[in-house]
């Protein structure tokens, strides 16, 4: 009697120990969950209980003269470029938005999106991509210090230990030459367990680097500040195939347009608009029906000296100021109306990137160079500082959000 005891008593152990297990795999104090009010269900990320729908625009801080990995941690910005921060977080709000991605933003970043309030944020951990190994010591050690540092920067704006903060991304794009090279050296990782990351036992080194990364921010965050931040990774098409991290709190997926016909033109079409974006979208998602799908970077750049390609997929560059617009609202369309349910978007990107090839190319827009022109504003240089005008893509946005 008492071995059937003993059998019925470590049952009951399993079963209550498995309801409190999370979405990463691992097992969870329902009275350890931290003050963050963001969860997710199968399909959106929830605040308070309720579907967030993520209106997002990725905004990084980089003003001609100013690189956004040099200035991220300055706490005495000139005077200039804080009044350009607070306009551009004051628009990026009046345009509808409720959510702002920010990698490389130093201090200030956050203290003006707390000073104009009603705005949410997803902080991105840049993390190295092209890194040959990420499974190096010195490597994982140098991101660990510098996840304390944008952890530490975020919560001495938010003292309360209360940051609008929906999600923290573990890296964005890392490079298919660097995941190959970091998995053919370390065939043996195969699993990850952590403080509160626990994987399956067939994963690859580097998604084994991404969910330390990523047990490491929890657990930091939570026994410095009490709070447990949402989890992500920000995929993309070309390295959709070799890693996965359904270990962590909902998919993440930069996707454009443009991109689907070129690396994967035997898309199925989208089953409402038809589009091949629509239809990449939806093969993403019907990976992970039960995880929400966040597309974390969608846009069109307007460089002036690109192939023009028009409509329905546009072009890497060559779009018209008019096609940006129309093309965007689209891509919105495709996101909101493909057969699984989507958790939102965030636009590629508020400002002109003119610094993309460092500090001397920082100072002027060159033509041929399609990454400096995916703004949903233009920078102008003016007397003695840059103002910024808002493209047709602006006004677009905030009649539909």
């Amino acid at each position: 009697m008492n071995k059937y005891k003993s059998f019925f008593l470590l049952l009951i152990f399993v079963i209550a120990s498995s309801c409190n297990k999370d979405e990463t795999g691992s097992i969870e104090n329902p009275n350890e969950m931290g003050n963050t009010s963001f969860g997710v269900d199968n399909n959106y990320i929830l605040k308070n209980n309720l579907p967030f729908q993520i209106k997002g625009v990725v905004y990084v801080p980089g003003y001609p003269g100013f690189l956004p990995w040099e200035i991220e941690n300055s706490t005495s910005l000139p005077v200039e470029l804080r009044n350009s921060i607070y306009t551009d977080i004051y628009n990026i709000k009046a345009m509808g938005a409720n959510t702002i991605r920010f990698w490389g933003a130093p201090r200030y970043c956050y203290e003006a999106l707390k000073n104009v309030e009603d705005l949410y944020f997803i902080q991105t951990i840049w993390i190295k991509g092209d890194e040959p190994d990420f499974q190096n010591p010195l490597f994982k050690e140098n991101t660990k210090t510098y996840i304390r540092e944008v952890i530490d920067r975020i919560y001495s704006v938010f003292n309360d230990n209360s940051p609008p903060l929906v999600a923290i991304t573990i890296g964005n794009e890392l490079s298919e030459s660097s995941i190959l090279s970091t998995n053919a050296a370390h065939p043996n990782i195969s699993n990850f367990i952590g403080n509160y990351i626990i994987t399956d036992s067939n994963i690859t080194a580097t998604e084994a680097f991404i969910a330390e990364m990523a047990d490491f921010v929890r657990t930091y965050e939570f026994s410095t500040y009490g709070n447990k931040s949402l989890l992500t990774y920000s995929n993309e098409i070309r390295t959709a195939d070799i890693i996965d991290i359904p270990f962590l709190d909902f998919i993440s997926h930069n996707a454009y347009s443009y991109a689907v016909p070129y690396y994967r033109p035997g898309t199925v079409p989208g089953s409402s608009s038809g589009t091949l974006f629509q239809g990449w979208i939806e093969e993403i998602k019907s990976k992970h029906p039960n995880k929400p799908l966040l597309i974390t970077e969608t846009g069109l750049s307007v460089s002036p000296n690109a192939f023009h390609v028009g409509p329905p997929n546009y072009g890497y560059g060559g779009n018209t100021e008019s096609e940006q617009a129309t093309g965007l609202l689209q891509n919105i369309n495709d996101i909101n109306t493909s057969a699984l349910p989507s958790a939102g978007v965030c636009i590629h990107e508020y400002l002109d990137a003119w610094w993309k090839f460092g500090l001397e190319d920082s100072y002027s827009q060159d033509p041929d160079d399609i990454e400096e022109w995916f703004g949903i504003v233009k920078l102008k240089d003016s007397t003695d500082w840059y103002t910024t005008e808002f493209r047709s893509l602006y006004n677009a946005l905030k009649n539909t959000w």
